[in-house]
């Protein structure tokens, strides 16, 4: 039997998830193979900064372009809290760039930042701070046990949907009536 792995495909908890960090989100897969799954979690914002505070604080003096710009900052899961790990679009390419589908790029280093403050980022991104991690087997338990749901890549909800409504939309998407279930998800 083939082995079929979600690497570039979003999983939305289902209502009845009740982990406390993993409620009500949705999460993109950067990796998943038989030695376990890497995700982002999209939809746990944690604030806005505004370009030039962030370039002061990543000590970029030279980035004069794009100072007024917001960049919204997520918590993207428990793991590695402490290191920044960027989605974006197709356009952009650095040595420190991984290719999750044919769509979205992975980048972890903080010179995406400075080449989007020049304008030579890419034309979409999402910052977190750390990842999700499944070890082996243990994400494709989670969704037999009904966790979780698959959805296909979806750019609007990774790049142009708001952190709040995503994990609504995506269940949407997935024809699941939140009226169905008890009181406290109807008002998710």
């Amino acid at each position: 039997m083939k082995r079929t792995y979600l690497k570039g495909n979003l999983i939305c908890a289902l209502p009845q998830l009740n982990d406390i960090f993993f409620s009500k989100s949705l999460i993109y897969i950067t990796h998943h193979n038989k030695d376990g799954a890497v995700g982002i979690v999209l939809n746990n914002k944690i604030m806005n900064i505004k370009g030039a505070d962030l370039f002061q604080k990543l000590k970029l003096n030279n980035a004069k372009e794009n100072l007024n710009m917001d960049f919204s900052f997520h918590i993207g899961g428990p793991l590695n809290q402490n290191n920044g790990f960027i989605l974006h679009s197709q356009d952009y390419k650095s040595k420190d760039t991984q290719k999750v589908s044919k769509n979205v790029k992975l980048t972890c280093s903080t010179n995406i930042i400075r080449d989007i403050a020049k304008n030579q980022g890419p034309e979409k991104f999402f910052i977190s701070l750390g990842y999700s991690g499944w070890g082996p087997g243990q994400l494709e338990e989670e969704i037999k046990q009904n966790s979780w749901i698959n959805l296909c890549e979806h750019l609007d909800l990774l790049f142009d949907t708001e952190s709040e409504t995503k994990w609504k939309k995506a269940l949407k998407m997935t024809g699941i009536d939140l009226t169905k279930f008890s009181s406290s998800y109807g008002r998710a």
